[in-house]
């Protein structure tokens, strides 16, 4: 079982709070029974002496003033008496010359009773317990480990809220973490924090310039695309304008499908999830896969046509890219899709990888003995798209064949969205 680090540390608070407890409630007990033990021998030498007196026949006048020669006085309160002969614990009697002498147990201290034919006395001890300076000690030491306890909180405020920048920062909310005035503190703890701010607010600097120079290459690009498409308008030959045109809606396509990529890897693309038809999702995966004839290189084989819950561009995206990327590793410039309702196949044949499958799902790796180009992005984003719609991507090459699947789940009595 994982305990985050405040509990440990409460934990460890709480049985050094027990340990100093108990330690003083030991001291408190031994002081006490030290003071009981010279409260005991008070009484026994004031009768002892008392003894020796009567035997002298010298004895004391002012009976008040000899006892509290050994921390003894009377008991005045007629209360208190009843109380002690009632309730108190007899420990000791002795029958002297001088009476009956009895040392009685109550209310956590020693009483001295002498008794003979014409009086009854009680005896109380005067001496301080001495627990009042334990009881400060105590009350001090409690004072400083709580003050301690305090202290190492506050120390863990700061590694706390990073926790929450942390999160902020792994799902791309960068903007209320660098908007933040964090002053540098005296511990480690504060300046991992103001560190990782800096950090954070400089990663975010980079972003958004990368984002500001492929924002701006792809706004610059569509200005002679909508030019070139406004001339080719004009083209008198029927054929070369209908080329013309096809050609610049192409790479108008292939623009968005950039902006698409850019928002993607940089994890600010927010998913629009409807149910379609993968039938749907094939039609528009045709218009942006630029194949003048789809069905010369492709063979679709439609077991069934399941209903998906998916972002529909998104998806078409990563259908475009599998069935590109089949036929251009492909040997014969062909590609298989076959679709049920566990997933879709898209195959192709080919000769079986160099490296493992996970090598080439990198960022920017692409297969160097072929003669294709590309920036090696394709199974990358397959695969994040894939992981973005909760759909496994899964590789296996069978007799010649290299067959990537997108299992997913069917989507029961779903509505078509057209």
């Amino acid at each position: 079982m994982r305990y985050s680090l405040s509990t440990k540390i409460t934990v460890i608070f709480a049985i050094g709070f027990s340990v100093i407890c108990i330690l003083f409630s030991m001291f408190a007990k031994l002081q006490h029974e030290s003071m009981l033990d010279k409260v005991k021998e008070n009484q026994y030498n004031a009768i002892n002496w008392l003894l020796a007196l009567y035997k002298k026949s010298n004895m004391p006048e002012d009976w008040e003033e000899y006892f509290k020669n050994f921390n003894l006085s009377y008991v005045t309160d007629l209360n208190l008496k009843k109380d002690i002969l009632a309730n108190g614990d007899l420990i000791e009697r002795a029958d002297t010359p001088l009476g009956r002498v009895e040392t009685i147990f109550y209310d956590n201290d020693l009483f001295l009773k002498i008794k003979n034919q014409s009086v009854t006395i009680i005896l109380q001890n005067t001496l301080k317990s001495g627990n009042d300076s334990l009881i400060i000690g105590f009350l001090l030491t409690i004072a400083l480990f709580i003050s301690l306890y305090i202290s190492i909180f506050r120390s863990l405020t700061p590694l706390k809220q990073l926790r929450k920048d942390i999160r902020k920062f792994a799902a791309g909310n960068m903007d209320s973490i660098c908007c933040k005035n964090i002053v540098k503190g005296d511990d480690e703890v504060a300046e991992v924090a103001y560190e990782f701010n800096n950090a954070a607010c400089k990663i975010k600097e980079l972003i958004m310039s990368r984002q500001l120079f492929l924002r701006t290459i792809m706004h610059e690009l569509k200005t002679p695309i909508g030019k070139g498409r406004i001339v080719s308008e004009m083209c008198e030959d029927e054929t070369q304008k209908n080329r013309l045109i096809a050609i610049f809606e192409r790479l108008n396509i292939l623009i968005n499908e950039f902006a698409k990529i850019e928002q993607l890897l940089s994890k600010s693309y927010s998913l629009q999830y409807e149910k379609y038809h993968f039938s749907l999702i094939l039609d528009q995966t045709k218009d942006i896969l630029l194949l003048d004839n789809f069905d010369k290189y492709v063979t679709l084989t439609l077991k069934s046509d399941p209903v998906l819950r998916v972002d529909f561009q998104l998806f078409s995206l990563a259908i475009k890219n599998l069935i590109d990327n089949a036929l251009k590793y492909s040997d014969d410039k062909h590609a298989f899709i076959i679709c049920d309702d566990d997933g879709i196949q898209i195959k192709n044949r080919g000769p079986k990888l160099e490296k493992s499958i996970e090598y080439y799902k990198q960022a920017f790796i692409r297969d160097t003995s072929s003669k294709n180009s590309g920036m090696g992005l394709g199974l990358y984003i397959i695969e994040h798209i894939c992981d973005m719609h909760k759909f496994n991507l899964e590789y296996k090459y069978e007799d010649g064949y290299h067959i990537f699947c997108i299992k997913f789940k069917k989507i029961e009595d779903a509505k078509t969205k057209a």
